[in-house]
């Protein structure tokens, strides 16, 4: 058995009577420094050309802000693993249907 064995450590918990949080941590490699200000923006990837589009973390920012009116958020630490927080409220706005 490895040393530091993977590991994913999902939380949830309430934070007010306004917000529910979803925490979602590793302890892997976590994300350099280089590009963390870029992980949400739209067609940015690390894969090589024609491996990926770039889109997955900016379609799971835009449904958790636009669409539920939440955050997400993360906290990385290169070596020592990486934390995406998602906070989503607990009342939604009920939309009108047509």
């Amino acid at each position: 058995m490895r040393d530091h064995p993977s590991c994913i450590i999902i939380r949830t918990s309430v934070v007010d009577l306004q917000w529910v949080k979803i925490a979602i941590a590793d302890n892997g490699s976590g994300i350099p420094e280089s590009i963390q200000k870029q992980i949400f923006n739209p067609f940015f990837t690390t894969k090589p050309v024609g491996k990926g589009t770039g889109m997955g973390m900016a379609i799971s920012y835009q449904i958790i802000t636009e669409k539920h009116g939440g955050k997400l958020d993360f906290f990385s630490t290169p070596g020592k693993g990486t934390e995406f927080v998602i906070q989503i409220p607990i009342q939604q706005e009920i939309c009108p249907v047509i």
